[in-house]
Order: C-alpha cells, then sequence, then structure tokens
C-alpha cells in the first residue's frame, strides 16, 4: 500500500493572546460582529433579540444573537423561521449578515465596492447589482419579501442561492464556497470556538452501519472499498473487510487498517472505548494548550459537522505506526487534519490508552498539496 509523508508547515504569526478559563476558552464578540454593531447608527442594540434601525431600512427588522453570553451575529431578518430552520443556517445567518454590511454603505456603488471585495454576486432578472434594471438593493429585498421558490446548490466552488417571486423575478446570491467569508469568525477565533467545542461535546462514536462503496480491491486476507480519493491518490476514504464481509478488525495483523476503520466510523463501537487521544494542535492560534479528549468523543463530535473522511497511512515511526485522517467540509472548503501513532497493542487495551495525535484545523483546500508529497 503506498505511504503518504506528512510534512506540516508552521506559520508564525502575531495575534492577540486568547484568555482561558480553567474549564476551557474565554469567547468574545467576533471582532467582525463587534464592528458592525459599532458603526449600527441606533442606541441600547440588545444583545439578543431583534430591534428597528429606521436610519438603515424601514421595513426591515434587525436582530442579534448571543452565545455564552457574548453576541456572535447581527443580521437582518430576510427570511422566515420555516426557511431559516430547514436550509443551511452558516450561509443563512452569511446572507442575513452581509444585508446588514451592504445597508452601512447606502450607496449603490459603494455597496457593489463591498460586493467585489467578497467576490460576492446578487443579480436580479439576470443584472448584477448596478448594472441594466437593478439600480438599489432595496429591488432585491422585494423578491425576498415575495417568495414563491427558494433554493440553495453547494458542492463546488460557489454557492448559488436562488429565489424566485410571485411574478417570477428571479435573484441569485452567488458566494464564494469560503470558511474565511461564510463565518462570522476569523481564523483565531474559530479555533477558540473549535477547542471549547470539543472539550464540551456530549457526542459518541457511532459505527456506519451501511456503506455504499465499491470493491476496489482483493487481497488475500481482506477487501478494501472504497474509491473515492481526495486530492491525492493515497489519501481514500477505504474500509478494510474480511472476506465473510464483516469489517476487518485486526490490530496485530493490520494494525493500520484497523486504526483507518475506526477514522472511517467503520469500526464497532467497543474497539474505541478506552482509547484517548493526547492531541498537540497545530493552530493559527499559538496559545492554545495540548489536550486530552476520549476517540470516541472527537469522533462523535467531527460525525456531527457534515465532513467527508479519507484516511491514509504514514508509515512506521520505530514500533508505532501512524495514520492520518482528513476532514474535509463539501461546502465551506476547509479541512482539518488529524494524525495519529501508536502501537498495535494500544488497540486492544485492558485499561485506558494514551495515543498522542497531531490536529492541523482550518486548513484552506487549496493548500492540501502544500502538506503532503507521496513517495
Amino acid at each position: 500500500m503506498r505511504k503518504l509523508k506528512y510534512i506540516f508547515i508552521t506559520i508564525i504569526l502575531t495575534f492577540t493572546v486568547a484568555v482561558y478559563a480553567q474549564n476551557g476558552i474565554e469567547i468574545k464578540t467576533p471582532e467582525r460582529i463587534a464592528r458592525m454593531l459599532e458603526s449600527m447608527p441606533v442606541n441600547n442594540i440588545p444583545k439578543a433579540g431583534q430591534f428597528q434601525c429606521s436610519d438603515l431600512s424601514s421595513t426591515l427588522m434587525f436582530y442579534t444573537e448571543t452565545e455564552a453570553g457574548v453576541t456572535i451575529q447581527l443580521g437582518a431578518r430576510l427570511f422566515s423561521t420555516g426557511l431559516r430552520k430547514e436550509y443551511d443556517p452558516v450561509i443563512i445567518s452569511f446572507i442575513e449578515r452581509l444585508w446588514v454590511e451592504l445597508l452601512l454603505r447606502k450607496t449603490t456603488t459603494s455597496q457593489s465596492s463591498l460586493l467585489k471585495e467578497y467576490s460576492v454576486r446578487i443579480v436580479l432578472g439576470g443584472y448584477p447589482l448596478g448594472s441594466g434594471s437593478f439600480k438599489q438593493l432595496n429591488q432585491a429585498l422585494e423578491v425576498i419579501n415575495s417568495l414563491a421558490s427558494f433554493s440553495i446548490t453547494t458542492g463546488g466552488n460557489e454557492i448559488d442561492v436562488f429565489m424566485r417571486d410571485q411574478a417570477g423575478t428571479t435573484l441569485h446570491i452567488y458566494i464564494p464556497a469560503s470558511r474565511d467569508l461564510l463565518f462570522q469568525y476569523d481564523k483565531k477565533e474559530h479555533e477558540e470556538h473549535l477547542m471549547k467545542e470539543l472539550y464540551e461535546t456530549k457526542f459518541s462514536y457511532k459505527q456506519i452501519t451501511e456503506l455504499n462503496a465499491t470493491i476496489t480491491a482483493t487481497y488475500d486476507d481482506y477487501m478494501v472499498a472504497g474509491g473515492d480519493c481526495y486530492m491525492i491518490d493515497s489519501l481514500r476514504n477505504d474500509v478494510f473487510f474480511k472476506k465473510n464481509g464483516s469489517v476487518l478488525w485486526d490490530p496485530k495483523r493490520f494494525p493500520e487498517e484497523s486504526m483507518r476503520n475506526i477514522l472511517m466510523s467503520a469500526a464497532p463501537e467497543k474497539c474505541v472505548s478506552n482509547i484517548i487521544l493526547d492531541i498537540t494542535p497545530h493552530t493559527y492560534n499559538r496559545d492554545i494548550r495540548k489536550f486530552k479528549i476520549p476517540l470516541e468523543r472527537f469522533m462523535g463530535y467531527v460525525q456531527q459537522q457534515g465532513f467527508k473522511f479519507y484516511t491514509g497511512s504514514l508509515g512506521k515511526n520505530g514500533e508505532h505506526n501512524q495514520c492520518l485522517m482528513a476532514m474535509y467540509h463539501p461546502v465551506y472548503n476547509y479541512l482539518h487534519i488529524l494524525s495519529v501513532s501508536f502501537s498495535p497493542e494500544q488497540l486492544e487495551p485492558t485499561g485506558e490508552s494514551i495515543i498522542k495525535a497531531d490536529l492541523s484545523t482550518f486548513i484552506p483546500q487549496h493548500n492540501i498539496k502544500n502538506l503532503f508529497q507521496e513517495k
């Protein structure tokens, strides 16, 4: 089986020091939201709830949301509660937050400049904002207020939010599929939220019960099902099976395949119950400390986040095998990478087993080939 060589790139930047409480990380209002709040021409903005701002719009309600006592969202209430529950909340929140930013710009010329900066296109009846008959942002609001159909198309480098009103007028909002744009957090803030969520997660590992994949290889002792790779050939969605169709679990003979089955959520739940990950974070925020987390809780958390999973072999380091898992988010185009170093005995412990791991977070998709090289 071909091997991967994993190359960590340490990026040294200067950041504001994160403040840690004993039970985790202190979360503050994201800088993007704080700047918007400061620019709002209204007093007494609630930390959570709706409010009017007649200087920006005589018809729109605005709102804020809080998490752990701090404001994490400021938006224009464009969409109904039902629609907000049905569709991706990150995309919906981005559009409603963007609308406030645009209204703060006041002129169409300035609004168009912001859209160009973000590489976002708002197209009404075939015309981008500021061209043809699309002269003012409020014209798009008329379509939103009279929705007959709504859809969001994802999966590529651009998200297409499509709307049509009762009269048949169409509105598209084209958004780059980018974590940096879609989320209210900068990378440092997002890392802090991720770590806090990992500390507090209650999710548990769940084994995949059905696998729709193609048998790609058959060996003397096992079969391989998968067929997809991520960016490079040896980072794959492979799952390993015995000839009788049961999941391969044989740490002594096949330690790498057994670990990769865990990381692909294919191994039985009992196989992860005694394993603790001792994680060294490789993050932009250099003040995030090492931490330990049960493997079943780590996997339970990432299983809930909408990632696609790919694994690979990193070869051996002395008596230890090394494997890697890439967690790629197909909507927001970023990934986390976890590498683990373990002995076969650690996968069949009689008691608690601590496995060393490295975690790199929020890696842009286009950087993957800079992080790996095949040999």
